[in-house]
Parts: structure tokens; C-alpha cells; sequence
């Protein structure tokens, strides 16, 4: 497991790009830390949470992707107003990272007909419901025991992109916290320390 290089031995900007070569790491393994983030939206007035498995991460295009249902609310909330956080936690490391963005989605296009034959499919029991997430039902409505047909539910398939253009980097230890706040900025990571 890819570990973030500790400040001692690092400046500002490769912090920066030693988060996303962990977040990298991350959409691959399921077993990393960061493979299952929480991201978060406002929506009905409210700070809307949720935790997602991380898809993708791409340090050079700085976006981060999970995959959702077309009908969750978040979808909606995302539509009108596309700020988007990401937090994610390492026990082991002792870092925490929240990325903040703006997202958007891919729906029938390309890149989700691609993540849909690369196996989202197999997930196809939570797209091809009749109800849409968080829809009043009753139990037995939750009973769907047909098998997973992969001709089905990539109607209600999407990918969530969002582009990163801040991070907020916090390295917890006995001696001091560090925390570093990272925005891009002329096509570069640019940093400044900021109190735990």
C-alpha cells in the first residue's frame, strides 16, 4: 500500500501529487483505506452524505469518479448546484484528505457504457429496480431475487465525475498535527500550511 510521504520529507506540492498517487492506488485496490470515501452535496437544505467506492483517479485530469443510480436525489441535487466533497481516511497513515470540486455526470455516453461492459453490470440488481433510491416500499419490494441480467439497468446507470481543485491535507501525530491546504492554480498544485 502507497503511503503520503510525511511533511519532514516533502514540500507542498508533492504532497499533493503523493495524494493522488495514493487516490490512484485507491480506485484499484479494495482494500486501500481510501477505496470506499464518503462525498457529500447540499441538497433539501441540508449537507447530504454517502459513501461511495471510488472509481477512479486521475492526478493529470485531477478527477475523481464513483458510480451511482440516475434516480438517487444526489443525482438531482448535483445538477443544480455541483459542488461536490470527497473525504477520505487512513487509519494506518494517519491522514486525512478532503478533495473539494465541482461534478457532473456521464449517462449513455462513452465512458459509461465502457465502466458498464468493464463490470458495473454485476451491480445490475441496484440499477434495474423499479423504485428509485430512497422511494418509500414496502419489505417485499426489497425481495429481488431474479438473476442479475446484464442486458439490464444500465438504463439507470451513471458515472459521478467531479474535478478537484482543492484539497485539504492532514497528517495526524502524537508530536503536532500538519495540515496543508492544496489549490490548483496555474496549472499547478500551490500550497500553504494552515493550523490542525
Amino acid at each position: 500500500m502507497v503511503h503520503p510521504v510525511t511533511p519532514e520529507i516533502s514540500d507542498l506540492e508533492q504532497i499533493a501529487d503523493d495524494q493522488w498517487q495514493s487516490l490512484a492506488v485507491a480506485a484499484r485496490d479494495r482494500h486501500h483505506a481510501w477505496h470506499t470515501p464518503t462525498v457529500a452535496n447540499v441538497g433539501e437544505g441540508i449537507a447530504q452524505l454517502r459513501t461511495v467506492v471510488l472509481r477512479s483517479a486521475d492526478p493529470v485530469t485531477r478527477v475523481l469518479t464513483c458510480h451511482s443510480d440516475s434516480r438517487a436525489p444526489k443525482i438531482t441535487q448535483l445538477s443544480k448546484d455541483p459542488r461536490c466533497s470527497w473525504h477520505f481516511y487512513d487509519r494506518d497513515a494517519k491522514i486525512q484528505l478532503r478533495a473539494y470540486g465541482n461534478a457532473w455526470t456521464h449517462q449513455g455516453d462513452a465512458l459509461a457504457r465502457q465502466r458498464w461492459q468493464d463490470g458495473a453490470w454485476r451491480s445490475a440488481q441496484c440499477y434495474r429496480t423499479p423504485l428509485a433510491p430512497g422511494e418509500p416500499c414496502t419489505e417485499e419490494d426489497l425481495d429481488i431475487d431474479a438473476p442479475v441480467d446484464p442486458a439490464t439497468g444500465e438504463e439507470h446507470f451513471v458515472v459521478l465525475a467531479c474535478e478537484i481543485d482543492l484539497l485539504d491535507w492532514l497528517f495526524l501525530r502524537v508530536e503536532g498535527h500538519r495540515r496543508a491546504r492544496l489549490s490548483w492554480k496555474q496549472g499547478r498544485w500551490q500550497g500553504e500550511w494552515i493550523a490542525p
